[in-house]
């Protein structure tokens, strides 16, 4: 399965089932609720945006608001999750033309980066939001994290020629996407590289070199 036919599912499971009587949270309404709410995370950021400002912008008080979603931060959630499906669906389709699996890999992580701080920049994330939703952000990037290790993996096995197990190639994959999300941490809370766009270059080209040197001891 690639990529972006596994992240079409990924926001639906996470949906939370409601008490019976309450309106399907997989409805028209629903996605306007979504659509309207990252619009105002995009104006407002995450702590200034308020459950009463989305129910203005959509046409209904903020008790309607909660037949949806049990509060801002479920709501926000919902809405990063829509982002990463969007952003990585379209990571994954404009490198699907490339040739070279290695460039492929590469290009990938440094562009995944731009996925991530997009998020951030978007919604206006400080250092504590993303300390205080850091739980939340790992049980939501759970399923993704599955299906990019699976992806990578398929990549690595065209450069192995299957010299390695599906299941050494696909450990290996986490252990690339472990490497780079601690370094992505590290940089986002203590070197901002959302919004100092060197600082993101220096980030990447570290990156970069890291990877390449982890597939050549990989792959020898």
């Amino acid at each position: 399965m690639k990529l972006h036919e596994k992240m079409e599912t990924l926001v639906d499971q996470k949906v939370v089932k409601r008490k019976p009587g309450r309106p399907s949270t997989n409805d028209t309404r629903r996605k306007e609720i979504l659509e309207k709410s990252t619009e105002c995370f995009i104006k407002f950021g995450f702590n200034k945006t308020t459950l009463d400002e989305i129910g203005e912008a959509i046409g209904f008080n903020k008790a309607a608001l909660y037949y949806y979603f049990k509060n801002k931060e479920e709501l926000f959630l919902q809405v990063v999750n829509n982002q990463l499906t969007i952003g990585l669906n379209k990571l994954q389709q404009d490198i699907a033309e490339m040739p070279d699996s290695e460039a492929k890999i590469l290009k990938y992580f440094w562009n995944r980066t731009q996925v991530y701080t997009n998020i951030i920049k978007l919604t206006s994330l400080s250092s504590e939001n993303i300390l205080d939703l850091n739980n939340t952000f790992e049980e939501i990037y759970a399923p993704y994290k599955k299906a990019e290790i699976r992806y990578i993996r398929d990549i690595i096995l065209n450069i192995n020629d299957s010299r390695k197990s599906s299941t050494e190639v696909e450990n290996f994959a986490e252990l690339l996407f472990d490497v780079v999300n601690s370094m992505t941490l590290a940089a986002l809370l203590v070197k901002n590289i959302s919004t100092q766009i060197s600082v993101f270059e220096s980030y990447n080209q570290k990156k970069e070199t890291i990877i390449r040197h982890l597939l050549k001891s990989f792959n020898s």
